[in-house]
């Protein structure tokens, strides 16, 4: 488990100044995430692009962030049941929706298919003629495709296995976020065209009554009119952002 607190890079210093403070006087809050690199990232210099941002949304309402990282299902299930801990990137579903009290949707998070032995195919008409596709078990992305009747599922436990997958060539692509799978799989995959795009949010536990919606909404827009979000965004969606 790692903890670490963030001052916000160079690039957004000529962000607006604090839009709002908080109703109670809290200082700093935890953000619990996972490492996931380019979102999230441990280890290193730079934290990741979505903890950049959400370190800068607080900042200009007057908090700190210090982030926790910890597996993925620990971290979403310190975020539900402790009071003053904000959790992202996550994805909003109908399971997840009373746990959180929901912030700011950061942006739309592009996912489509990976290869490193072929083209991958950019529908899922396409992927259905494919042999045996990767995705993470239990994700979103392996509820999506079964819901459109793909059958050549292949559920892989975590990504070192699906990675481990792809470089055997025992599955002829692997389906999730593409910039995480331009992350892992590194230059000499190729990417097909986005299938889906799923919004990625900052949430926060549901009992964080203290933080105020409206000026974190106000802070990413602030963002958004001012040409930063769209430059931090643009290096890991490409014309997306």
């Amino acid at each position: 488990m790692r903890r670490r607190a963030l001052i916000a890079p160079p690039v957004l210093l000529a962000a607006p100044l604090v839009l709002a403070r908080p109703a109670q006087a809290r200082g700093a809050i935890e953000l619990v995430t996972a490492d996931h690199r380019p979102y999230a990232i441990a280890e290193g210099p730079e934290p990741g692009f979505v903890l950049t941002l959400v370190a800068e949304m607080f900042r200009m309402i007057g908090l700190q962030v210090v982030f926790r990282f910890l597996p993925w299902p620990e971290a979403e299930a310190r975020a539900a049941s402790l009071t003053g801990r904000a959790i992202a990137p996550l994805p909003r579903t109908p399971a997840r929706e009373a746990r959180f009290r929901w912030a700011v949707a950061l942006f739309d998070d592009p996912s489509g298919f990976a290869s490193l032995q072929q083209r991958p195919p950019d529908t899922l008409a396409e992927a259905q003629t494919l042999p045996r596709i990767a995705v993470l078990e239990g994700s979103w992305h392996e509820g999506f495709l079964r819901e459109r009747g793909l059958a050549n599922l292949v559920p892989m436990p975590g990504w070192p296995e699906a990675l481990a997958a792809m470089r055997g060539h025992s599955v002829s692509a692997w389906f999730g976020a593409l910039p995480l799978l331009r992350s892992h799989l590194g230059r000499v995959a190729q990417l097909g065209r986005p299938v889906v795009a799923q919004p990625a949010w900052l949430a926060l536990n549901p009992a964080t009554l203290d933080i105020p919606l409206v000026a974190l909404s106000e802070a990413h827009a602030a963002l958004e009119a001012d040409g930063s979000l769209s430059q931090m965004l643009r290096p890991f969606l490409g014309a997306a952002a």
